[in-house]
């Protein structure tokens, strides 16, 4: 039960009662009904209980009326209601003082009727109130669905929300920006205590009370929902349809910055397109870039690009491809709440990829991100169009932008040259041999003779296998079941061979000079290859 004393009188056979002091507390709420029966009910006593009694456990003495009456109030009770005429013929002048100064409301109960008329007809109102209330809140749910399911992208989303609930309301961007504010609160009183965590809460301002709910998609915060309301109680009953709201919000103000972050990147793409055939400077490209996000800048990033796709000048087709891009990226539960930008530039599809910073300190898990991306962003139809990817090392800052597309174009050109055939090539796997790539074939060769001498004089089929394994070693950053799975060998067989290779060529592969002797001399070895096969 959740009546206001105000109500709870209003409701026969109680309006036939009379308050005869404590009017100032009238707007007590009852949240349950008790009957004193003992002198110590005082004890059982809960907070906004309403107390109905004949006197009988105080008729003898006005004091104890007035202790009562005490008790009540540091309980948090909502009011007492006395049936006079068997033991009390009228409430003595110091009780009612007392009840005034307390502000708890007494009522002189109707004789005629029993405290079990009066308790029913109170349960039955607030049953009839709740039952009234539910089916305006359906009422108000099945509209908030029919409001998400038919509006479009010229629906005025925070007035349509607004009209349904019946609410002032606002909506904060989560950079602070206000994009709509109906409550009558002016900037300053909106965003009072800002930065927010991302919880709900009510605050209050001047005379209002305002929830503030985050709006939230795939664990990413977009802004917040602010509902002014005149009472807690919208808050309670409504919290549910608030929080229906704020997911159709939530909706909207994706759509809104996936539009904008498309708007923005189409430019970038445009702007670069151009700087590299010379028509615009770097500073121009610059301003374009941090037009993206500063957060974006601040944080590790990849930037990919694709090899040149076939009927890639189509521009119609480019905006349905980038457009299915953001589908599949928003609806990847390992992508959905990671910020990336894509665009087209010389035929290529170019995309910037926010990095997590445990993941741009693992060189394994920065490449499993380029080759989800990939695998997202870079096939479409049945059968998948076959495109090569080419990522940079992780940068931060726009400063190394140039620097990561530099990257990816050599990672381009060295994988052609040296006929790398991979859906995903990392700039940082050929980084050596970008480095190496004019160092005389002569050198090369002595080296690898050299350090691989003492396991190429062993048996031939016993080298070829124990050369097979440390190749798979270095092409697997040394992760023993990939290994084991790739030479269909077991790991215990994987560890037995590193050991007697580490004692016959005597290097530790725990050690980091050693391994990149070893790297490097796999380098000469692939390189020499591909320059003989020309």
């Amino acid at each position: 039960m959740r009546l206001t004393v105000e109500d709870a009188l209003k409701i026969y056979p109680l309006s036939k009662g009379k308050l005869v002091a404590g009017k100032d507390g009238i707007s007590r709420i009852i949240s349950s009904i008790n009957l004193m029966d003992a002198p110590d009910v005082i004890n059982w006593m809960k907070e906004g209980e309403l107390l109905l009694t004949t006197a009988y456990a105080i008729k003898d003495s006005p004091e104890e009326f007035v202790t009562l009456l005490q008790k009540l109030n540091e309980r948090g009770s909502s009011g007492l209601g006395i049936k006079l005429g068997r033991y009390w013929r009228e409430i003595p002048e110091i009780v009612l003082l007392e009840a005034d100064r307390l502000q708890i409301p007494l009522i002189e109960l109707p004789f005629e009727f029993t405290f079990s008329e009066q308790i029913t007809a109170l349960f039955q109102s607030e049953f009839q109130r709740d039952t009234r209330r539910l089916n305006e809140l359906l009422e108000t749910q099945k509209k908030l669905v029919d409001f998400a399911m038919r509006a479009n992208e010229y629906t005025n989303y925070f007035q349509g929300v607004a009209d349904i609930l019946g609410l002032p309301l606002a909506v904060v961007r989560s950079d602070g920006q206000i994009l709509y504010n109906a409550t009558g609160c002016s900037q300053q009183e909106l965003l009072t205590g800002w930065p927010w965590q991302p919880d709900n809460q009510l605050s209050k301002t001047a005379d209002k009370l305002l929830y503030r709910i985050p709006l939230l998609k795939n664990g990413k915060l977009y802004g917040y929902l602010m509902l002014q309301t005149d009472y807690f109680n919208d808050v309670h009953d409504m919290e549910g349809i608030f929080h229906q709201a704020a997911v159709i919000l939530s909706f909207h103000l994706e759509v809104i910055q996936n539009q904008e972050a498309f708007a923005v990147s189409s430019k970038l793409g445009i702007i670069m397109e151009r700087y590299l055939k010379g028509s615009t400077s770097w500073e121009r490209v610059r301003e374009f870039a941090e037009a993206l996000s500063s957060k974006f800048w601040n944080s590790p990033y990849l930037f990919m690009i694709s090899s040149v796709r076939e009927n890639s000048e189509n521009t119609e087709q480019q905006g349905r491809e980038l457009r299915e891009i953001q589908n599949r990226l928003r609806e990847h539960p390992n992508t959905a709440s990671i910020e990336s930008y894509h665009f087209y530039m010389m035929n290529r599809l170019c995309s910037l990829i926010s990095i997590r910073e445990e993941e741009a300190r693992d060189s394994i898990r920065c490449e499993q991100v380029a080759r989800l991306y990939a695998d997202l962003m870079y096939s479409w139809g049945e059968p998948k169009t076959s495109n090569t990817s080419y990522a940079s090392k992780v940068r931060i800052g726009v400063e190394e932008f140039i620097e990561s597309l530099r990257e990816c174009v050599e990672a381009e050109r060295i994988s052609t040259e040296l006929g790398f055939d991979r859906p995903v090539i990392m700039f940082a796997d050929i980084e050596f041999t970008y480095l190496f790539r004019h160092i005389p074939e002569e050198v090369m060769s002595n080296y690898c003779a050299y350090l691989f001498r003492p396991l190429m004089e062993r048996d031939e089929e016993y080298a070829g296998e124990m050369m097979r394994t440390l190749e798979s070693y270095f092409s697997n950053c040394g992760q023993i079941n990939e290994i084991a799975r790739e030479l269909f060998i077991h790991r215990n067989t994987v560890f037995y061979r590193l050991e007697k290779i580490s004692a016959i060529l005597n290097l530790d592969l725990k050690n980091t000079d050693d391994m990149l002797k070893l790297k490097m001399a796999f380098m000469f070895k692939h390189l020499m290859s591909v320059d003989r096969s020309k």
